[in-house]
């Protein structure tokens, strides 16, 4: 009968190598890369009958590779890690990633994992999805610190009878309030073009902003003439409305002390 191994050397057309770690535990030498070119750290726990589920296991070796330049050390990143970790078919057990398969899916399943491993290594994808998850966390703590005297408010509805549209921040502003929008998608930004016109339909008085995580690369050419043509002020990045958007407040608005 072919082993496992035999039948992996003939699929990977022998390019690959075993190492017995321990009994039970064997080290899958594989030409599958990290992005940097460090080889992606594989073992299988073999079972002790034939027909038996075999679990390729990074051996905590992802994570720890990955701390020494990025630190998952908010809720937030591990709720984020997380997903990534699920969506990619793989589990995680006390800091250990790992996937279930049979002897007959072996080849398959570890080029599954190494993708998922690689993936989860890359720092650009976990920095630009957390960068993307964090929008309206880092939007409030800005208004929360710097915004404060203006009294924010969060999720007002300026009509009653249509509380499908609401304003993410109301600020107790003179002569009139502003109504603050944090947009990160079309969605979003359809949503508050919308708003707007209704509150004006409505006569609400007031001054919008929108800050958006970032314009020119969320929004599509017809959907930035749009709100472009309906709202009062537009920050085309957060970063911009934090290193700006008080002094904005401070010209446009007298504070409620």
């Amino acid at each position: 009968m072919i082993s496992v191994f035999d039948r992996l050397t003939a699929e990977f057309n022998g390019h690959i190598a075993f190492r017995e770690r321990r009994p039970g535990i064997v080290q899958v030498l594989a030409p599958l890369f990290h992005e940097d070119g460090d080889m992606v750290d594989m073992f299988i726990a073999m079972p002790k009958d034939a027909g038996g589920i075999i679990r390729i296991s990074d051996h905590g070796m992802t994570l720890m590779r990955l701390s020494y330049s990025f630190n998952v050390d908010t809720p937030t990143k591990q709720k984020i890690l997380d997903r990534i970790i699920n969506e990619n078919g793989i589990q995680q057990q006390r800091g250990r990633l790992y996937l279930d398969t049979m002897p007959e899916a072996l080849y398959p399943s570890l080029l599954q994992f190494a993708q998922a491993i690689a993936k989860i290594s890359n720092m650009q994808i976990l920095k630009s999805e957390i960068v993307k998850s964090l929008f309206y966390e880092m939007l409030g703590e800005f208004i929360n610190s710097k915004l404060n005297p203006y009294r924010p408010f969060r999720e007002y509805h300026p009509v009653p009878d249509r509380d499908d549209l609401d304003v993410d921040w109301k600020f107790d502003t003179h002569p009139k309030h502003i109504f603050l929008f944090g947009v990160n998608n079309t969605s979003k930004a359809r949503l508050a073009t919308l708003a707007c016109l209704e509150f004006q339909r409505k006569l609400v008085p007031f001054r919008s902003v929108i800050v958006h995580e970032n314009f020119e690369d969320e929004l599509s050419k017809k959907d930035q003439t749009r709100i472009t043509n309906v709202v009062d002020k537009q920050f085309t990045s957060l970063q911009e409305f934090q290193s700006t958007g008080e002094e904005y407040f401070k010209r446009e608005a007298i504070s409620v002390q």
